[in-house]
C-alpha cells in the first residue's frame, strides 16, 4: 500500500467524522449550491458516511480500488454540482476559489488512487497543480488574516505568509509545466503538512472539546493527504 494512499485514507476518515460530529458542512465544503441548501443537513450526513467508509475501504487491500473509485465519483460530483454554482455566482471572491481549490485537490488525490491509466494519472496531476494556485493566491488576498496564524516564535510573520503563498503557486506552476514534478509535489505536501502541525495543533490541543478548532487542522491535513496521494504516483507519471 502506498504511503499517499494511507495519508488520503486517514484524511477522508477525519473529514467524514468531522461532518458527522459537526452535523453540517464546514468550509471548504460550505457553502453549497442554493438548490441543495434545503437538504444540506442530510447531504452533510451522507457525505460524512461516504468519506468515513471510503477512507476505511482504502486501508484494506481487497476494497481499496472500489473505495478509491467511490470517493472519486463522490468528490467530483460534489465539486461540480455543489461547489461550481457557488464559484460561478462569486467569481471575484478569492475565498470561493480557495474553497474550490482545496476540494479540487481532494478530487485529484482520489482520481490518482482510482486509476492505473497513465493518461488519467497525468490529468489528476494537472488538476492538483491548477488547484494549489488559488490556495497560494489566498495568502496575498488575505494576508492580514493569515499573518496572525504564523507562530509568534517566528520572526517576520507576514514574510512567511508571502513566502508560502509563492511556494504554493510555484509548486502548481511546476506541476503544470512538468518541471521537477515529483519534487514540487512532495515539497507542496510537506509544506501543507507542516502548516497543519505548526499552526493548528496547539489551538486544537488547548481546547480539544471545541469542534471548531478541529476544522482547520482536518481541512489542512485533508489537502495534504490529497497532494500526498498524487505525489505517491508521480515517479511513474
Amino acid at each position: 500500500m502506498r504511503w499517499g494512499q494511507i495519508a488520503f485514507a486517514l484524511a477522508m476518515i477525519a473529514s467524514g467524522v468531522l461532518n458527522l460530529v459537526n452535523q453540517n458542512f464546514y468550509s471548504p465544503w460550505d457553502p453549497i449550491a442554493s438548490w441543495a441548501a434545503p437538504a444540506h443537513v442530510w447531504l452533510a450526513y451522507a457525505s460524512g458516511v461516504i468519506m468515513v467508509l471510503g477512507g476505511i475501504g482504502l486501508l484494506a487491500k481487497r476494497t481499496a480500488a472500489l473505495a478509491a473509485r467511490v470517493l472519486f465519483v463522490f468528490l467530483l460530483l460534489f465539486l461540480v454540482l455543489l461547489k461550481t454554482p457557488v464559484l460561478l455566482s462569486q467569481p471575484l471572491v478569492e475565498l470561493s476559489w480557495l474553497d474550490y481549490g482545496e476540494l479540487a485537490v481532494l478530487v485529484a488525490g482520489a482520481w490518482t488512487l482510482a486509476t492505473t491509466n497513465e493518461t488519467q494519472v497525468r490529468a489528476a496531476r494537472y488538476l492538483m497543480g491548477a488547484a494549489v494556485i488559488p490556495i497560494g493566491l489566498s495568502h496575498f488576498v488575505y494576508i492580514k488574516i493569515a499573518t496572525p496564524m504564523v507562530p509568534a516564535a517566528l520572526p517576520f510573520r507576514s514574510t512567511w505568509v508571502i513566502f508560502t503563498g509563492i511556494a504554493h503557486i510555484a509548486a502548481g506552476v511546476a506541476v503544470l509545466a512538468g518541471v521537477l514534478v515529483w519534487l514540487a509535489t512532495v515539497l507542496e505536501a510537506s509544506m501543507v503538512t507542516a502548516f497543519a502541525v505548526l499552526v493548528w495543533v496547539a489551538p486544537m490541543l488547548a481546547k480539544p472539546s471545541d469542534v471548531s478548532r478541529w476544522v482547520p487542522i482536518v481541512v489542512t491535513l485533508a489537502v495534504a493527504g490529497g497532494v500526498w496521494a498524487v505525489a505517491s504516483k508521480m515517479r511513474s507519471a
